[in-house]
């Protein structure tokens, strides 16, 4: 076997020494791995196994010294030579029998490695060249025989959290470094190693990022880019979802949960995924001066207050769970921040997991820990006409006061996409299709013509109402109509998630549970900005990120721009 390049080496290059190289060509052949046995067909023979006749023939024609050399061979390593009778190419996954192989001339053209089914979004190691200088020691480039044109190349940067979908991180990591490039896998562990990322691969055109986490690490990402980048400048962002909820990535069209299916799944169709704006909120603090609280009224409200005094989030401000989560990771959100009893019982789930994460080792055990936390708010769910969030806090919607509509609800949420919660759709599964981003921005440039225009389906599930339900409670008749009713207001349209508008929706706690069941909430607001006073203490959820807030307390929130983006039509 005169051909060098064909041949079993102990690791596949990921980078190129060189910057500038006259053989571009030279990395582009299979890098083959012993396997046992084939599990397809041979790429040379087109057979998944060899005949012991064939074996038997191409042995006769081999001299009597090779044949003698092969002997020595089998005697010396029987169990090597019986167990890998096949190899793979660590690139492109092709198959090939060891006889077979033995004739491979890679100089060949058919013969050269297409790197396979994610040939797109692998970054080749002739594409990334170590820097002495450069203080991440590589930077990546498109070379000069690849035409400038070819948009069917994106280059793919993958954000793994180790620690979500029950700590599965490590299992994807280890998965991904062999079916692309290692170096461009990365594990999160804070902004500088995102940072660093991002420099290696500044100058590579058209790249993307699929982002392996929570809705808390998606979050996380995005501002991260947001700081990096100018609005509707960063590389787009797919999700592999891996966290309880997951509402953006089913929004974006990736999924409800991980699994290695999905996942391979997802690599193939990101390279295809459309670019589109995605809204982001500013939110930020400040103190007020003391504000008293809005006085109760009704009979009922005012005797049952004398059961439930407050409930137990206002009560126990000096509880661990509370002192220790009083700062959040984001001043900035994508999805939605929320007030109230939802975001009491998320702040409990989140201390508890980072006390003992090994109980929270998959999505469907951490929505069990997750329900049976919800058991200890027993009595703020029952009593749910004793309390409400207007003694609270004063919330003001584009100016308006609209403390008046809380005078029913136990939830405050203020909505950026349509789904809510693990999937629920508090403000109407009917949302505005996204419009293209030359309607939206003025003066863009022409990348963005690239930019293909998103249209979500319009299923709008038929509102509960009492006279579909007659043997219904009074009370929860009376909540849905109320919310039935304000479908009419002309100020309040549909959720889009780039029109620079903000939802606000409440929930009492019977919605809380109608809302798992396509009902909605009670919507409040469409507006560009919100300021919350808060009265007393309250815990607060911010796209996966709880903490709790002291009293006299302003939150003001308002638009910080558009990130791109990838939604997924093959679902």
């Amino acid at each position: 076997m005169s051909d060098t390049h064909n041949y079993l080496p102990f690791c596949r290059p990921s980078f190129s020494d060189n910057i500038i190289s006259d053989d571009h060509g030279k990395y582009d052949h299979h890098y083959w791995s012993p396997i046992p046995s084939l599990t397809k067909s041979c790429m040379m023979c087109k057979r998944k196994s060899l005949s012991r006749r064939l074996t038997i023939r191409r042995e006769s024609h081999i001299s009597e010294d090779n044949a003698a050399h092969i002997q020595i061979r089998q005697d010396l390593k029987p169990k090597f030579a019986k167990s890998c009778r096949g190899l793979i190419c660590l690139w492109c996954s092709e198959e090939c029998h060891r006889q077979c192989w033995q004739s491979v001339n890679d100089n060949n053209d058919d013969n050269k490695c297409d790197y396979g089914k994610y040939k797109n979004i692998i970054v080749r190691p002739q594409w990334l060249h170590r820097v002495a200088n450069s203080p991440v020691g590589f930077q990546a480039r498109f070379p000069d025989n690849i035409d400038p044109s070819n948009s069917s190349l994106t280059p793919l940067i993958v954000f793994i959290n180790k620690l979500s979908g029950g700590q599965k991180g490590e299992i994807i990591y280890n998965k991904l470094i062999r079916l692309l490039n290692p170096r461009q896998v990365f594990l999160l562990e804070n902004d500088a190693s995102v940072m660093q990322a991002l420099d290696i691969y500044s100058s590579l055109r058209n790249t993307r990022i699929l982002l392996c986490g929570g809705d808390g690490t998606v979050g996380w990402i995005l501002s991260t880019l947001a700081k990096r980048f100018s609005s509707l400048d960063n590389p787009p962002v797919g999700i592999c979802p891996m966290g309880t909820g997951n509402d953006l990535s089913r929004v974006l069209g990736w999924g409800w949960s991980y699994n290695m299916k999905r996942l391979l799944t997802t690599l193939l169709h990101i390279s295809n995924a459309k670019p589109i704006a995605l809204d982001r909120w500013q939110v930020d603090f400040e103190p007020l001066t003391r504000i008293d609280p809005i006085e109760e009224t009704g009979s009922i409200r005012r005797c049952l207050s004398h059961i439930l005094d407050h409930p137990k989030f206002v009560r126990e401000i000096d509880r661990p769970s509370y002192q220790n989560y009083q700062k959040p990771l984001n001043v900035r959100f994508t999805n939605y921040i929320s007030f109230g009893l939802d975001a009491a019982v998320v702040l409990d789930f989140h201390d508890k997991r980072m006390r003992d994460p090994s109980k929270f080792t998959s999505p469907m055990k951490n929505k069990l820990i997750y329900l049976n936390i919800s058991r200890q708010y027993f009595r703020e769910f029952a009593l749910w006409r004793a309390w409400n969030l207007r003694s609270y806090m004063r919330i003001i919607c584009d100016g308006e006061d609209m403390t008046n509509s809380l005078r029913h609800c136990h939830t405050v949420v203020l909505l950026n996409i349509p789904s809510y919660g693990s999937g629920t759709h508090p403000w109407s599964r009917t949302y505005q299709n996204s419009i293209s981003l030359s309607n939206n921005i003025p003066n863009q440039t022409e990348k963005f013509n690239q930019i293909n225009s998103n249209r979500f389906q319009d299923i709008d599930p038929p509102d509960y109402s009492y006279d579909q339900c007659k043997s219904a409670r009074e009370d929860i008749s009376n909540t849905v109509e109320s919310s039935r009713a304000s479908v009419t207001n002309d100020q309040i349209g549909r959720q889009s998630i780039d029109d620079r508008k903000i939802e606000v929706v409440g929930l009492d706690s019977i919605q809380m549970a109608l809302i798992h069941i396509g009902f909605r909430g009670r919507r409040i607001a469409q507006c560009s900005q919100v300021r919350l006073e808060l009265i007393r203490s309250m815990p607060v959820h911010m796209d996966g990120d709880p903490f709790y807030l002291p009293q006299f307390t302003a939150i003001n929130v308002t638009h910080a721009g558009q990130v791109l983006v990838l939604t997924n039509d093959n679902k």
